[in-house]
């Protein structure tokens, strides 16, 4: 819109200065080449210009990934990640995180397995004397529900004998 006015502020003074010129030659003679044409230019050099001055050039921006688009992209690098971390962060971390992600897993496949309720799957598994007998299985059973490893390399080989487990268990 901004071209557009200004276009027609440039076609005002064009107009402006024909008539004043022509006022200022004789009527016999015709206007020269230059009374046409320079005006032309200078008109077209000032839209020119204008439009430069306010076109932009792309700017690349940087893809950014935050850990939402990690864990839409692929869920096992995001939960690899995660028990990654728990070798060396706080036993909290690794009973919040991993191990509750771990007891989700036990309680879906045992409910599906076993036809019953999440919930009373998962009352059933939390508590010490029911939750052996439910799973058939004391060493995941501890696992799980039992003391926290206190070293790195204890908690990812617990990690990765509760996943072999839970895929292997069969109610």
């Amino acid at each position: 819109m901004k071209t557009v006015r200004l276009l027609f502020w440039c076609g005002l003074a064009y107009g402006i200065l024909l008539l004043v010129v022509r006022g200022a030659l004789p009527t016999e003679s015709s206007p020269t080449l230059l009374l046409v044409a320079i005006p032309l230019v200078v008109i077209a050099v000032i839209i020119a210009r204008d439009l430069a001055r306010r076109s932009t050039t792309p700017v690349v921006s940087p893809a950014i990934h935050s850990h939402a688009s990690i864990l839409k992209e692929d869920p096992v690098q995001f939960l690899t990640g995660q028990i990654r971390v728990a070798s060396v962060a706080s036993d909290s971390y690794f009973e919040n995180i991993v191990r509750a992600r771990l007891k989700e897993l036990l309680i879906s496949k045992v409910s599906l397995e076993t036809g019953s309720d999440r919930d009373m799957v998962r009352r059933a598994l939390s508590d010490p004397r029911e939750g052996p007998r439910l799973l058939h299985d004391e060493l995941l059973y501890s696992i799980l529900y039992g003391a926290v490893p206190t070293s790195g390399s204890e908690r990812m080989r617990k990690t990765k004998e509760a996943t072999e487990l839970i895929g292997e268990w069969k109610g």
